[in-house]
């Protein structure tokens, strides 16, 4: 009964990259996350409190369901399971932001929660497709980090500046920094510091290491310039006196 959806053997129905179920999954998603976020600029407090508090169990659940099904099959390693990606640390990155509301958060949720996880929808890494649970947790897990980096522009206010931007970015090779040699003591890869993955990438196409590393770190820094860019333009309006709308907390959707 529960083996199309919690089974470890061959995929009995294996994922197909942008198939109908993938497609569709992707729709529904992003339809939900819109409601949400719309939700939450139209109601008070409140209610945004409770959407906080619903995205924060998603991540938890669906966090604690990956252990369990690994560990379940036997299939739970070190050097897969820590969370020490850039999706599996903005979770819990987003679930403190989401309760805690501290600022120093928001700038890593919305830059890096949105950047790395639309890629893992985009692109999900599991070899099983709709029903089992593991395309569900991927789809849905890291659908929740790109609502709540922008729930944090759209609803809780926040505007991207570039001291903000600067600082997020120094967070994120600080992080990178202290992960390479946890990698080289353990043994791991976690942010394919110490090698490409071992899985098809787009790094293929990158030169070894360390040299692709610095391509990487050119399209990180590229992607969180064009994310600020926006509100950069907006800040120069403000600045002029020209009236700019960009989400504005509380308006329509």
């Amino acid at each position: 009964m529960w083996d199309p959806f919690f089974s470890s053997d061959t995929p009995a129905i294996p994922f197909v990259l942008f198939g109908r179920a993938h497609l569709l999954t992707i729709a529904a998603l992003a339809v939900l996350g819109f409601l949400v976020i719309r939700a939450g600029r139209a109601g008070g407090e409140g209610t945004r409190r409770r959407f906080r508090a619903g995205m924060i169990a998603v991540l938890v659940l669906l966090y604690f369901e990956t252990h369990f099904w690994h560990a379940h099959h036997g299939l739970w390693v070190i050097r897969e399971r820590l969370p020490l990606h850039m999706c599996g640390a903005m979770e819990w990155v987003t679930v403190y932001g989401l309760w805690s509301k501290r600022s120093w958060t928001w700038p890593l949720m919305y830059f890096f929660g949105i950047a790395g996880a639309i890629q893992a929808v985009l692109t999900p890494d599991s070899a099983y497709g709709l029903p089992h649970v593991r395309f569900l947790n991927t789809m849905l897990s890291h659908s929740t980090l790109v609502v709540a980096g922008f729930w944090v522009v759209a609803v809780e206010g926040y505007r991207p500046t570039l001291r903000s931007t600067l600082r997020a970015l120094a967070i994120v090779n600080v992080y990178a920094a202290v992960v390479f040699p946890f990698n080289v003591l353990a043994g791991t890869n976690y942010l394919y510091v110490v090698a490409k993955p071992e899985t098809p990438s787009l790094m293929d196409i990158f030169p070894a290491w360390p040299w692709y590393l610095l391509i990487l770190e050119g399209l990180v820094i590229l992607i969180v310039v064009g994310m600020y860019l926006p509100f950069a333009r907006l800040c120069e309006a403000l600045s002029r006196g020209t009236s700019v709308s960009i989400l504005k907390p509380g308006g329509p959707l």
